[in-house]
């Protein structure tokens, strides 16, 4: 009889025990007394269950004798704690069905080192993220000590600009080299988005805003902000990049646009195609194809966001793993694509300039100039009656000029870019080409300046002369006029290999690591290596010179400023501490052709620069 009605209050008081989640005042409060709650009424149904087995199997067992004797005295209590155990059974199951219920609805929080914090709905059509990274960087030039012999361009004067910091030679910093925050989701589960901030260079300029529609594998629409399907290298995260800043490739192909494209990705046959996003080319074939507002080669991202010209830019790329799930371990990794862009710019000036490794002008277009022609004066003298005593002098000058605008992208413009990567194992290769083609132009205004200039001396009194001017600048009808339009044909490549010393694999999604690093237990992270070789070719057309040997006119480029071929190697060490960490050094070393004039206003080719690069990096 005592273990009855110990067994009957006890169930009361599980009933009793179990808490409410309306204590919780806040989202993480209901979130954490939910879990509690499951967590508990899920060990006391098991111990319930148990308990009621046991009496159970305790009550049967008895002899029906001892019943038989008794019959008035056990019988009701029997049915009474009966009844009370099927009610405590009873009130268990709603509990159960409540919470079932529970976490069908209520929204998970997570901190996953790859995807970074997430609320996720309990279904997963509904999940809302926060990313970011920070790089901290230090850039170090050696050798940098030139003769003044030598400069960059010409002064006012007309004798070379020293290579000096900010004239050709990079300064010597620490700097935050990028400051990304990334917030996005998914709504409805096909309805991503994303928008990407970055607070780098001392400076807010937004990065990513769009939204992609991917109900349907084949044909997923995104719109808005974000990376071009042109560069192989340009799509790879700078958190995965090899080298600290990348090849010249990614200068003359877009980075950035502002438009719509239609994406889809095919699985190897049997296989189902992996959804990453927009810029996923981890699928067996993907294409892209978009039409955007349209942008300069290297044009900075903030300037990206506004167009001023109606005519739109079509970009596309096709790519693929021909080997993917082909049972060949070997080139399962090998992926190779092709992309490209057209677009009739008009009238595009202020245009971007072009950097070397180490973040220098090496390319700067021309801002306008205006030449002017030869001078006619007249003189005519009138000479008054004795009576007034005065005699006037006018003189007319003429000059006629011609003024040339800066140099602007004006016509067809396309780009052809063939790429390719092969991972295997540790083992790492990416190469890409890329032709930028445009026709460049400037605007003329020829103009004639009229100056009237008139001397009122006095006969009377010989030292009184007053005079008066008057300028009038006449342009041309139909002026200005674009002119000199000029192909030009700019060319870069790259080649470059990575080896994972430790042998994780190496992947165009980054380095793993095996073991994190923790001293503590003798686990170093992984060990990453490489080295590339990367050139630039600037059209000779650029530097055309309009004017003659001893008066040069260059209305695009001036070949005593702007290089005309750029070759960089470099090798660089990345130590992934874990797949958020990485500590990561590089050395690259760039030969110039041009770009320099001595102190007899020759051509003459900049000097090398060499640079060390130390990055500092955390993601999440």
């Amino acid at each position: 009889m005592n273990k009855n009605i110990t067994l009957a209050l006890a169930g009361t008081g599980l009933w009793l025990a179990i808490p409410s989640a309306s204590s919780a005042t806040s989202f993480e409060e209901r979130m954490e007394a939910m879990e509690k709650r499951v967590m508990e009424m899920e060990q006391r149904l098991e111990k319930s269950e148990s308990e009621n087995a046991r009496l159970r199997k305790q009550l049967a067992a008895q002899p029906a004798a001892a019943s038989a004797a008794q019959p008035g005295t056990n019988t009701p209590d029997l049915k009474a704690l009966d009844q009370k155990i099927r009610l405590v059974e009873r009130k268990l199951e709603v509990d159960k069905e409540t919470v079932e219920a529970a976490k069908k609805t209520t929204a998970t929080v997570e901190a996953d080192p790859s995807t970074g914090f997430r609320i996720k709905s309990a279904n997963g059509d509904h999940q809302l993220f926060l990313r970011g990274y920070v790089q901290t960087d230090g850039d170090f030039f050696m050798d940098d000590k030139h003769s003044n012999d030598v400069g960059v361009g010409l002064n006012a004067s007309g004798k070379p600009n020293p290579i000096q910091e900010g004239t050709g030679l990079g300064t010597d910093k620490f700097w935050v080299r990028r400051a990304r925050l990334q917030t996005g989701g998914t709504l409805f589960k096909y309805n991503d988005f994303l928008i990407g901030v970055d607070f780098g260079q001392g400076q807010a300029r937004l990065f990513d805003a769009y939204m992609d529609m991917h109900y349907f594998p084949f044909a997923s629409l995104s719109v808005g902000k974000q990376r071009g399907p042109v560069g192989l290298e340009r799509a790879l995260a700078a958190t995965n990049l090899v080298f600290a800043e990348r090849a010249y490739v990614s200068e003359i192909v877009p980075n950035r646009e502002i438009g719509a494209m239609l994406h889809g990705e095919f699985g190897y046959p049997g296989y189902k195609p992996q959804y990453r996003g927009p810029n996923n080319l981890a699928n067996f074939f993907t294409y892209q194809v978009g039409v955007y507002n349209g942008t300069l080669d290297n044009q900075a991202t903030q300037n990206s966001d506004t167009a001023n010209f109606d005519n739109k830019a079509f970009e596309g790329r096709l790519f693929a793993h021909p080997f993917q799930h082909s049972g060949i371990a070997a080139l399962d990794g090998l992926g190779l694509g092709f992309a490209g862009t057209y677009a009739t710019p008009t009238r595009q000036n202020n245009m971007p300039s072009l950097l070397s490794v180490g973040q220098n002008t090496i390319l700067s277009y021309a801002t306008g100039t205006t030449l002017t022609g030869s001078s006619v004066a007249t003189a005519a003298t009138q000479s008054n009656t004795p009576a007034t005593g005065q005699t006037t002098i006018t003189t007319t000058t003429t000059t006629s000029s011609t003024a040339f605008s800066a140099a602007m992208s004006n016509g067809e413009q396309y780009h052809l870019a063939p790429q390719g990567y092969w991972y295997w194992g540790p083992f790492g290769l990416m190469a890409e080409y890329a032709l930028s083609s445009q026709d460049l132009a400037v605007q003329q205004t020829d103009s004639t300046t009229t100056a009237v200039k008139t001397d009122v001396r006095s006969t009377v009194a010989p030292n009184t002369t007053r005079t008066t001017s008057k300028t009038t600048t006449t342009v041309a009808a139909g002026q200005p006029v674009t002119v000199n339009q000029t192909r030009q044909n700019n060319q870069a490549w790259h080649v470059s290999m990575s080896y994972v010393l430790t042998g994780e694999d190496n992947t165009f999604m980054g380095v793993k690591p095996s073991h994190n690093f923790n001293p503590f237990e003798g686990q170093w992270g992984a060990f990453q290596v490489g080295t590339r070789w990367t050139e630039l070719d600037i059209d000779k057309d650029t530097f055309k010179n309009f004017g003659t040997g001893s008066k040069p006119v260059y209305l695009f480029a001036d070949p005593r400023a702007s290089v005309q071929h750029a070759t960089t190697w470099g090798i660089s060490t990345s130590w992934w501490l874990n797949q958020n960490t990485k500590i990561m050094a590089d050395y690259e070393q760039t030969y110039f052709q041009g770009g320099a004039v001595n102190s007899a206003k020759q051509v003459v080719d900049r000097p090398m620069e060499k640079v060390f690069f130390t990055r500092f990096q955390l993601a999440y």
